[in-house]
């Protein structure tokens, strides 16, 4: 069976389809990519799946899937075309084969689908996080939610329980991109940085009360001037941390990036959050100096 994917779900575009579906000898479905609800969890048989709403199915039942129609909708169709990639369905057009990550949606399914260690996490459309209530509702919680295209702590929020998405999303965008995903014990995160896809400084900030109480936002707290920041030795970050940090560079075919990510000490469990392909050598004043530096010794290899 083959799917279809595009924006178009006006009542003369669906009805056209039904009728298409009627005379095909080849069983199809008509999808919208809203309809779509990506489930990546690293620690699974089976790392990503894709389901779609509409039908109930998962991408790995169709045989055959027709990205089209993704001018708007470009995360989606790329964040697809990888899970395609990674199970082995057909698809077209090809020229998805190496998509540029724009946000956290199609880097997740990327690192999902190399195999890196990521937070078992929901993904979609707000239309599509709210239509899947019952999986919604059966993520643990607390749980981490925070917009696909944003950096910065901007949209990120940690939540108690499922009603809280909806409070959140209200006033966002039907198709405005999200991730719900486990919240993950830590101490603090790491930021390492790769130049040639090699490591060359971790900075660790350590996870501290917030003075202003937010609840949403304890599990994030960076301070201007970086009072809860480390530089620390490459020697010094846990052995599994950095291989989960070069895979994921690798996987993103970043040659410059910097990875943060999580370590659980009771578990000895490393996790990638997001790998950046922005040093950010004018925003962040935190070390400025060590990422100028590192910047400078490394800018003769670029085009290599």
């Amino acid at each position: 069976m083959k799917l279809i994917l595009a924006n178009n779900q006006t009542d003369r575009f669906v009805a056209f389809y039904r009728e298409l579906q009627a005379q095909s000898s080849e069983p199809f479905d008509y999808a919208g990519y809203n309809s779509l609800l990506f489930i990546f969890n690293s620690e699974a048989e089976r790392p990503l799946e894709v389901k779609n709403l509409a039908t109930g199915k998962n991408l790995s039942d169709y045989n055959g899937i027709y990205i089209n129609g993704y001018l708007r909708t470009y995360e989606l169709a790329a964040a697809v075309a990888i899970v395609c990639q990674a199970l082995g369905i057909g698809y077209a057009n090809k020229e998805f084969q190496q998509p540029v990550s724009l946000s956290k949606l199609s880097m997740y399914a990327r690192l999902a689908a190399a195999g890196v260690p990521i937070p078992r996490s929901l993904a979609g459309t707000k239309a599509a996080l709210l239509q899947a209530s019952q999986d919604v509702q059966a993520f643990s919680y607390p749980a981490i939610l925070k917009r696909a295209d944003a950096d910065q702590g901007i949209d990120n929020f940690k939540i108690s329980e499922a009603q809280e998405i909806v409070e959140l999303l209200a006033d966002h965008d039907d198709m405005s991109l999200w991730v719900l995903q486990e919240f993950v014990p830590n101490d603090g995160f790491y930021l390492i940085s790769f130049y040639d896809q090699q490591p060359k400084f971790c900075i660790f900030r350590s996870l501290e009360i917030r003075p202003d109480g937010n609840k949403r936002k304890a599990h994030m707290y960076k301070p201007k001037g970086g009072a809860n920041a480390a530089l620390i030795e490459l020697a010094e970050v846990p052995a599994a941390l950095m291989t989960a940090c070069q895979q994921a560079v690798m996987a993103m075919n970043r040659q410059i990036a910097s990875v943060d990510c999580l370590y659980d000490s009771r578990s000895q469990k490393a996790i990638v959050l997001e790998v950046n392909y922005n040093p950010q050598l004018v925003t962040i004043e935190t070390y400025k100096d060590v990422r100028v530096r590192a910047f400078l010794e490394n800018i003769k290899n670029i085009g290599d």
